[in-house]
């Protein structure tokens, strides 16, 4: 724990960061592999069909990150406190939950496959590109859970790096998978969601035998305190309701540009969210590194180093946002010219990304004071920036806009939405946030 309590500078601090930063963006690249291979080797219905899927796999992902930040928050103050018994308890209970929610999940979505299909938004000419990509997306509901799960928790246990190595190989058997699925026997989207959840599960057990033989936080027989689960749930609902709104999102954009501009329009849609996921990610790394250093020195009242690591992270996001916007700038186009070839939806994405860009130059603040709060178990105020930056001020753009501006205010809504939440988010942050690091 060496790493969350000496003082770093900060090129030190960018190698900290670095391993999660990665194992986020790699996490992106799963739907986006997908997406890059049905696009090349099945056609833009294919790609729309992935979308249509997303909610889905933004319910799983988003239950795994609420209980891994909620609880990872909890046991980084225990440790914090040198109290691991209790540490290896919380964590052995909430993996018992994720199992049950796991298999639950999965069984309700199979079973009702085709009405959860019909009520996402897919179109009878899309209906056989979404079912078999469902179908195995729920199968798999396991290790996609898990996989999440444990790379969140390996950074609590101060080792960034089994996440980093936990991506990597999962990213690379994505890849292969994907081409022998998709570009070789042609299997479309069921075998594009194949190869996402074989490698997703490779990584998964990489997590499990790391929890089962090298980490510091143990399985032990669980206990169940309904008092720390709610407390965990409470904690990461922030992160829960980021990865809810992003399916609530995709879901509203699917609808309102089928309706004008078809299925094209959907397929648009896609490729702006991989660009979106893709880099969001750079933050969400961030966000996710920063946590367990916030939160285990929370429980050491170590101030200092909290004051530490916020400065070089706001920094870090500032040189991250100028980055994200001179390569959109430079190479927007290039970017979306991987994803299609249709002429028509390569018009509209360009025309998209113009009004969408400037999410970036705001996005980063958010995401990082929402974990920094989820960090210091202000799960309620982590929650108010979340819901308000990916939910309710979506929500109110993407109906207000259209009618004013037209079709393209579709694509503002979600600038504008972390305009306003910033001047929120910094709001809180200056009454609530800087107590922690007041002398």
């Amino acid at each position: 724990m060496n790493i969350f309590t000496k003082p770093l500078t900060y090129r030190q601090f960018l190698k900290y960061l670095l391993p999660s930063i990665l194992t986020m963006v790699f996490l992106s690249f799963y739907t986006t592999i997908d997406g890059f291979f049905v696009s090349r080797y099945a056609d833009s219905d294919a790609l729309a069909g992935i979308n249509i899927v997303i909610p889905i796999t933004c319910l799983v992902f988003g239950t795994s990150v609420m209980l891994a930040t909620g609880a990872g928050a909890i046991i980084g103050e225990h440790m914090g406190r040198n109290e691991q018994k209790k540490a290896n308890e919380i964590f052995s209970m909430i993996s018992l939950v994720l199992l049950v929610f796991s298999i639950v999940f999965s069984v309700v979505g199979i079973l009702f496959l085709k009405p959860i299909a019909t009520l996402l938004g897919a179109s009878e000419r899309l209906m056989p590109h979404v079912l078999p990509y469902a179908f195995v997306v729920f199968a798999g509901t396991i290790p996609m859970a898990f996989k999440l799960f444990f790379e969140y928790l390996v950074r609590t246990d101060g080792k960034p790096e089994i996440g980093l190595k936990m991506s990597i190989v999962g990213l690379i058997l994505n890849v292969i998978l994907d081409y022998i699925f998709v570009g070789v026997f042609r299997l479309g989207t069921f075998g594009a969601a194949l190869g996402t959840v074989f490698s997703i599960g490779t990584s998964a057990v990489i997590g499990l035998v790391y929890f089962l033989k090298h980490s510091n936080i143990r399985f032990c027989k669980a206990k169940m305190d309904f008092r720390i689960l709610w407390k965990s749930c409470s904690n990461g609902s922030s992160e829960m309701l980021t990865e809810l709104s992003t399916g609530i999102t995709t879901l509203l954009f699917n609808l309102i540009i089928l309706q004008k501009f078809g299925e094209d329009g959907v397929a648009a849609v896609t490729i702006i969210m991989y660009i979106y996921y893709f880099f969001i990610a750079f933050y969400m790394g961030i966000a996710v590194a920063t946590a367990p250093v916030v939160s285990y020195n929370l429980g050491a009242n170590n101030k200092a180093k909290i004051k530490e690591t916020l400065k070089y992270s706001f920094i870090t996001i500032g040189m991250t946002a100028i980055m994200i916007m001179a390569i959109l700038f430079v190479g927007g186009e290039f970017i979306i010219g991987l994803f299609t070839n249709n002429d028509h939806v390569f018009a509209l994405t360009v025309n998209a990304l113009l009004y969408f860009s400037p999410v970036f130059l705001f996005i980063g603040v958010n995401v990082f004071l929402s974990g920094y709060f989820t960090a210091l178990g202000d799960g309620f105020t982590s929650a108010v920036i979340s819901t308000l930056r990916s939910l309710l001020f979506v929500i109110v753009f993407i109906f207000a806009l259209p009618p004013l501006v037209g079709v393209n205010g579709v694509w503002m809504t979600m600038p504008l939405a972390e305009i306003c939440t910033i001047v929120i988010s910094l709001f809180l942050y200056n009454k609530k946030g800087k107590k922690y690091i007041a002398d």
